[in-house]
């Protein structure tokens, strides 16, 4: 069966490389030293199996002392179908693995207004290790982790914030460029189309990869696939809805217009927003796909679009949260650290082509294949987005 990367095994997350000190919010070149110490083959052998990606993860025994794990989410929610749900399912794993209590707190986030209140209610509530969910909560977090040096945190997509936070982020435009390539090889109509939620490192950091791929396709192949939504060269004009609400009307505007100008594959960064687009892509007929980030869009979104997505980039949210719970157990937290993924430690890779599998020639595969080994060894390079804000 063709795959492409399948997220290997996932990673040994105490192995991966302390970020350097960076702005997440900026563009630059992230350097290869940093790209390549990150991880070791032993210590992914010795940690995981091959099907970790099918959450059959297992563990080498440990000795834990349960802590209390309490985890927020930002305002999309715990059923964001991307990393609010599998950071949960991260907290969830470190639960079974014994390394959390049972019953660990989830508190829900409406709006920014509840990222302090549920903060407070963690400590309140006796946390011993706080997971914030998002970008957005990192002004929250940094404030009370300063306050609470007693406590172990660890932020999803965002670096650490001091001594006792751990970040978890992901180089995901590695992905994204292969996915990019992808696309321009399979569109019909030559025109692509991208657009995210709010215009952040984490959200915009696949759009900017996407569209590099389908620039190398182009340069490549002689060809001159369209990008919509997002330009390298002017990252402030890429197309955000404002929201990540998959029922605000704008959400399903905004693919929609592109969808008038032509495009058959969509990119859309930021949970159920691309929900729209593929009841938009389905009533229109357009023999089009979607392409899904963060965990495979086939297992995590409902049944009616399986046959849409064309791949999905991942990041391996989940096993990250339950690996830093898991330091902590074991009496090794790895507060201070900002753990980065790519696709050198097999934190990032591109999902199966499930339903579309077929109709991605084997010739195209196996040029994604090769992209996905050049990125990793630095054969095909650019200016990156910079992650580990530490």
């Amino acid at each position: 069966m063709k795959r492409q990367m399948r997220f290997f095994a996932i990673f040994a997350v105490f192995a991966l490389v302390l970020a350097a000190c960076g702005d997440g919010e900026g563009e630059a070149t992230t350097t290869t030293e940093g790209a390549e110490a990150t991880t070791t083959s032993e210590a992914m052998d010795d940690t995981t199996t091959s099907e970790a990606m099918d959450d059959t993860t297992t563990t080498e025994a440990m000795d834990f002392e349960a802590v209390k794990v309490c985890f927020v989410t930002d305002d999309a929610g715990v059923d964001d179908r991307s990393f609010n749900a599998s950071g949960w399912a991260g907290v969830q794993d470190a639960v079974a693995s014994g390394a959390a209590q049972p019953d660990p707190i989830l508190l829900e986030s409406a709006s920014a207004e509840d990222y302090q209140p549920h903060v407070e209610t963690c400590l309140a509530q006796g946390a011993e290790h706080i997971v914030t969910s998002g970008f957005k909560l990192a002004d929250t977090t940094a404030a009370f982790a300063e306050t609470n040096p007693d406590v172990q945190w660890t932020i999803i997509d965002f670096g650490s914030l001091g001594p006792n936070v751990t970040g978890l982020e992901y180089q995901t435009d590695e992905a994204a460029f292969a996915a990019g390539y992808l696309a321009a090889g399979v569109t019909q109509t030559g025109i692509v189309g991208t657009y995210g939620g709010v215009n952040i490192p984490t959200v915009s950091i696949f759009m900017d990869g996407f569209a590099r791929g389908v620039a190398h396709y182009n340069e490549v192949n002689g060809a001159s696939v369209q990008v919509l939504g997002w330009d390298p060269a002017d990252p402030d004009a890429g197309v955000m809805t404002g929201v990540f609400d998959p029922a605000d009307p704008i959400v399903t505007a905004t693919c929609e217009s592109m969808l008038d100008e032509g495009a058959d594959i969509m990119l859309p960064v930021g949970g159920a927003i691309n929900l729209p687009c593929g009841t938009a892509i389905q009533s229109r007929g357009i023999d089009g796909a979607l392409v899904g980030v963060d965990a495979d869009a086939v297992e995590a979104m409902p049944a009616e679009y399986m046959d849409l997505w064309l791949v999905t980039i991942e990041k391996g949210i989940q096993i990250q949260t339950q690996r830093s719970i898991e330091a902590h157990a074991a009496g090794e937290p790895s507060g201070g650290t900002s753990l980065v993924g790519n696709l050198e430690n097999g934190a990032v890779g591109l999902s199966e082509y499930h339903a579309w599998e077929d109709r991605v020639s084997d010739e195209l595969a196996a040029e994604v294949e090769q992209i996905l080994e050049d990125i990793k060894s630095g054969a095909i390079t650019w200016d990156k987005f910079v992650v580990g804000a530490g």
